[in-house]
């Protein structure tokens, strides 16, 4: 585990020397599998520029991702971009739908300061989803009441069998029963 902290580092520390306008933070989680989240924090516009957020994909790929050990640590490697600004959609789906070495994902619109509790908030949200248990069981009973109709005719009439799709004839006097009513 510390084998990929230093090798996350070296890379971090090369990706900040190459990209001035974005900051790069790293997460390694370990559940069953490691899980190792590279964070690139900038703006929309730097990353769509010179298609930057493909080179940040690359560089980890080859510094970072080749030195992995097993094929499950390989396959979960993410790339979480988070923009401050609102990340075009088709810049969005370029960079989500990009099958090259990692999964990737963007956060845009983000506002808040980044530290690790952040970092985490993301991994749980868009990876792990390992609150889903305590979300389950905060949540209430959920009671289903019986409908009560507003108008009983009418509530009558549309539950019918009667089928008045395509039958112009039916339509008609479908109609003039909800204008009786």
């Amino acid at each position: 585990m510390e084998k990929y902290l230093e090798y996350s580092t070296a890379v971090i520390n090369q990706l900040k020397e190459k990209y001035k306008t974005c900051d790069f933070h790293f997460h390694l989680d370990d559940v069953n599998v490691k899980i190792s989240v590279f964070f690139v924090l900038t703006n929309s516009s730097s990353l769509r520029e010179s298609e930057s957020w493909k080179k940040i994909s690359e560089e980890i790929a080859l510094k970072y991702q080749t030195k992995l050990d097993t094929v499950y640590e390989k396959w979960n490697l993410y790339i979480i971009y988070i923009t401050n600004d609102i990340a075009p959609k088709e810049l969005k789906n370029q960079i989500e739908n990009d099958k090259f070495s990692s999964r990737k994902i963007v956060e845009d619109c983000y506002g808040k300061e980044f530290n690790d509790d952040e970092a985490n908030r993301l991994i749980i949200k868009h990876i792990t989803n390992s609150d889903l248990k305590e979300i389950v069981d905060a949540t209430q009973e959920v009671t289903i009441l019986e409908y009560i109709p507003k108008n009983e005719k009418l509530w009558k009439l549309l539950i019918r069998e009667e089928k008045v799709i395509g039958d112009r004839k039916a339509q008609e006097e479908f109609i003039k029963k909800i204008i009786a009513l």
